[in-house]
């Protein structure tokens, strides 16, 4: 019987990026996975367009073959829509344009660059009761790097939290709105270098905090409100800001004599532990003061009173699911305690896990009598839940295996199509439906034109005007991020592997 490590024993496996060389951080920060981190089908790789675009920029730096600033032409970074919510909340899932990438790539990562970053970080490990778990990490097993990440979440947050009941009695829950897309540009300047040498020095191209300013600018139309989302690169700069602002908020805590406290922060997920909800309250206010300086404020749907330690530290939803059925042997009324699940809690992370086991278990059939009434309800809860749609997309393809016709397969994907057809912004749903409908030559008339780049149209995915070489714009080609051979041997079945993060769940 194969041998399960531990999850302390795999952590040990994993790299976090600020003990990496320059160079090593470099080659992470260019990795595909590192590039685009989105839940896309494996024929989108992005190998093939950024090593060219890498090796190019080796030889001769961008400046040198621009006509004018990106920042002056819309549509630099190409933008694919995820819905949130089932209805009208969307979060832009964007692709930075390869050559402005890779520029800021090699920009943090030179020599001098990279030390001053990771002396800045190291300033935020050393803050005293705020402990930060989110730095972005490479396996070096073989697990996925996402894979590593989740994972430190989870021993890290999660348990860190259970151990944590040891020490104190209350938790409070607190969660920046809207993170990425409030992140004040300027404000990577003051994290890196400190508010008084920003503000004297802010045309001074020496200061790494300007360029990283500056190239998102150049990413965003010269919008100075949000970073782009869908990257490693940019899950760093925005622990940048995140790390300063942990800095900040140890200053007014020291000053108001507060001590006895402990903080966990995942990205923009607070939790924080005291033995007096009056020191609870004093921190949340400090911490709200801080998001303000930095033009971020927390989620009040998402921020909470004090909480029992223990019984806070599972999600809600993971702890509901915990207690509830989980499975039956009949595969409708399994399905329907899923689908029962998705209701109380949309959009969860233990509903992607409850319908990758069901995938799991249905992976292993080799017929079943009536798929039907299956499809319509996995289909009804991607639906609603739409961060769940890939696992539904997987679902699907195996109970469509189930049909005894090709016409009741396609009749099928497109009834699917008619349906989401309702939903704005479901670029990435289409993305998935593609996935299952590709196989079975069946084409509907997606809107999300990285579906079209499939079919084989010419799309044009990033803005590349401003830029004045003919060879650099012949590399920067969207063709290249999808894999013909590997959409060539798609299976219309979606194998386990597509979907899972780990070996196991």
């Amino acid at each position: 019987m194969k041998k399960r490590t531990s999850a302390r024993q795999r952590n040990r496996n994993d790299r976090s990026v600020l003990d990496m060389t320059g160079m090593q951080a470099r080659a992470f920060f260019l990795k595909p996975e590192s590039y685009c981190n989105v839940d896309f089908p494996p024929y989108f790789q992005f190998r093939q367009l950024l090593k060219p675009v890498s090796d190019l920029l080796r030889q001769q730096p961008l400046s040198g073959m621009q006509t004018k600033s990106p920042r002056k032409c819309e549509y630099v970074c190409y933008s694919t829509l995820s819905n949130k919510d089932g209805r009208h909340a969307w979060r832009p899932l964007q692709l930075i344009h390869p050559a402005i990438y890779v520029s800021l790539v090699d920009a943090m990562t030179s020599k001098s660059h990279w030390k001053d970053l990771k002396d800045r970080f190291a300033e935020f490990r050393n803050i005293p009761n705020i402990k930060c778990l989110s730095i972005p990490v490479q396996s070096l097993s073989r697990q996925k790097d996402k894979a590593a990440q989740i994972l430190q979440w989870w021993t890290g947050i999660e348990q860190g939290s259970i151990e944590l009941a040891l020490d104190y009695t209350y938790v409070y829950h607190a969660d920046i709105a809207d993170c990425y897309g409030s992140i004040y540009t300027h404000s990577v300047v003051w994290a890196v270098h400190g508010k008084g040498t920003a503000k004297g020095r802010q045309r001074d191209e020496s200061l790494i905090g300007n360029v990283i300013d500056w190239r998102i600018q150049d990413m965003m139309y010269g919008q100075t409100n949000g970073i782009p989302q869908g990257s490693i690169l940019m899950d760093f700069v925005a622990e940048l800001v995140l790390g300063y602002a942990d800095l900040e908020l140890h200053k007014r805590l020291q000053h108001a004599d507060v001590s006895e406290y402990r903080i966990l922060r995942y990205r923009d997920d607070y939790r924080i532990f005291v033995n007096s909800t009056q020191i609870g309250e004093v921190i949340l206010k400090n911490l709200t003061e801080v998001m303000f300086d930095l033009g971020l404020k927390l989620n009040t749907t998402k921020t909470t009173d004090a909480q029992p330690v223990i019984r806070s530290a599972l999600k809600s939803d993971k702890l509901a699911w915990i207690r509830s059925r989980q499975g039956d042997r009949n595969l409708k009324k399994h399905l329907l305690l899923i689908h029962a699940h998705s209701n109380e809690f949309t959009n969860a992370g233990s509903l992607v896990v409850a319908l990758a086991d069901f995938h799991e278990r249905i992976n292993k059939l080799k017929t079943i009598r009536d798929p039907m009434p299956l499809i319509s309800i996995v289909v009804d809860i991607g639906y609603h839940s739409p961060r769940a749609f890939p696992v539904c997309a997987a679902v699907v393809s195996k109970l469509l295996s189930f049909l005894k016709s090709k016409a009741a397969k396609t009749d099928v994907i497109e009834r699917i199509y008619r349906k989401l057809s309702e939903l704005p912004n479901a670029g990435h749903m289409e993305v998935w439906l593609q996935r299952i409908s590709h196989p079975h030559k069946v084409h509907p008339a997606f809107n999300e034109p990285l579906c079209e780049l499939v079919r084989g149209k010419k799309v044009t995915l990033w803005n590349s005007d401003w830029i004045s070489s003919p060879g650099l714009k012949a590399l920067i080609d969207p063709k290249k991020i999808v894999n013909r051979a590997k959409l060539r041997a798609l299976k219309p079945v979606v194998r386990p592997a597509e979907i899972r993060l780990f070996d196991y769940y």
